[in-house]
């Protein structure tokens, strides 16, 4: 293939995934499998899974200059998400080997998410005056007119193992340790046997469930993402998958350009345009994936 492609694609990857927090490593997979031609599921999936690592190393320390990192919720998904990614890689190396089979179940799982998100956004008007807008709307505001974002950024308050409490925009937002913590294994033990990253389940659990602003979940699901990602990379070599080196550093060159990009863009752009962002790639990969073209 031409060097420019993986090259090219990895840009997609990193601007994608670093821009909200989520699909990256799905993108990475289907770039894989359906550009690059690549037919073994066990060398797609820590092959797509480096590329989500590379994305947090690069877009994490531009999120947390911006103040749209909340640290204490990424490191218990990520604490979750290494006993996940344990169970998850070991049994998907064992078990889904089909390329078929594991096509099928990737587009069940976008299709599903993207249908969950775009339902949300557009299935009814939501209140203007709950906390999430208003704290979108205040950082909104704030990069529109020149100021610093670090000024409004998250400020963590009360912390326990019952409740975490931070501030951003001018909100105060809530969580109960124990919630995330689950939600981070049982999205690894999914997100490793598939070979991605996990963003396209954290994204959607922080924002639908959690109830947080778009500005401060892509960069922490990124942060949590490196954690799984890195145990379950390593367990699948431990397991005796050889990478494909030459690959994957083509690969990793163009995403890195497109983390870099990424917070930098994400920005600047509206909080239903991050949804619908996520929401239509989610979709179109879904569709494609389940054999609709």
């Amino acid at each position: 293939m031409p060097v420019w492609l993986p090259l090219l694609w990895g840009v997609l990857v990193g601007l994608v995934f670093s821009t909200v927090g989520a699909a990256g490593g799905i993108l990475a997979s289907v770039g894989l499998i359906s550009v690059m031609g690549i037919q073994d599921p066990n060398l797609v999936k820590p092959m797509a899974q480096a590329l989500t690592l590379a994305t947090p190393l690069i877009a994490v320390p531009g999120y947390y200059r911006q103040g749209r990192m909340v640290f204490s919720l990424a490191f218990i998904l990520g604490a979750g998400g290494i006993l996940g990614a344990l169970v998850g890689s070991t049994l998907s190396a064992t078990y889904l080997t089909d390329i078929d089979v594991f096509r099928s179940i990737f587009g069940v799982l976008a299709l599903g998410i993207a249908l969950q998100v775009l339902s949300r956004m557009f299935g009814h008007k939501q209140k203007p005056s709950t906390r999430s807008e208003r704290a979108a709307a205040a950082f909104e505001g704030l990069v529109h007119d020149g100021g610093s974002t670090s000024a409004i950024g998250v400020k963590h308050g009360h912390c326990s193992l019952r409740r975490v409490q931070f501030v951003f925009g001018g909100e105060q937002f809530e969580y109960a340790p124990r919630a995330p913590f689950l939600a981070g294994a049982g999205i690894a033990v999914v997100s490793s046997a598939l070979g991605v990253g996990g963003g396209f389940l954290l994204v959607p659990f922080m924002s639908l469930l959690l109830g947080l602003p778009m500005f401060i979940v892509a960069g922490t699901a990124a942060l949590a993402i490196a954690v799984s990602s890195v145990t379950s990379i390593g367990n699948y070599i431990w397991l005796g998958i050889e990478l494909d080196v030459p690959l994957l550093l083509l690969l990793l060159a163009g995403t890195v350009a497109g983390a870099w990009i990424g917070p930098r863009l994400s920005s600047h752009l509206h909080e239903r345009w991050l949804r619908a962002i996520l929401g239509l790639v989610l979709l179109l990969i879904g569709i494609r994936y389940l054999g609709g073209f």
